[in-house]
């Protein structure tokens, strides 16, 4: 997906036109307990997203914010690929 994302950023920018993707972490959806502990081992802010914790970075690269923004893969995931 981040190889297609950079081609297509490249191939449509001379058009103004923007490609991005979003690389989400674990959403917290009522798994067990036991891979809930796990997985917030992993990640610096020691839980998993919840849905709304994606909408903010989905709604900022779908606006002008993001206007100068393209070929970019934004991780959203607690931190997990910090380590």
């Amino acid at each position: 997906m981040v190889g297609m994302t950079k081609y297509l950023a490249n191939y449509y920018g001379e058009y103004g036109i923007r490609v991005n993707c979003i690389s989400p972490g674990g959403i917290d959806h009522g798994q067990p307990e036991t891979i809930l502990s796990n997985y917030k081992k992993h990640t610096p802010l020691n839980r998993m997203a919840e849905p709304l914790d994606i909408k903010g970075p989905i709604v900022f690269m779908a606006s002008e914010a993001s206007r100068y923004i393209t070929g970019h893969n934004l991780l959203v995931d607690g931190g997990w690929t910090s380590w």
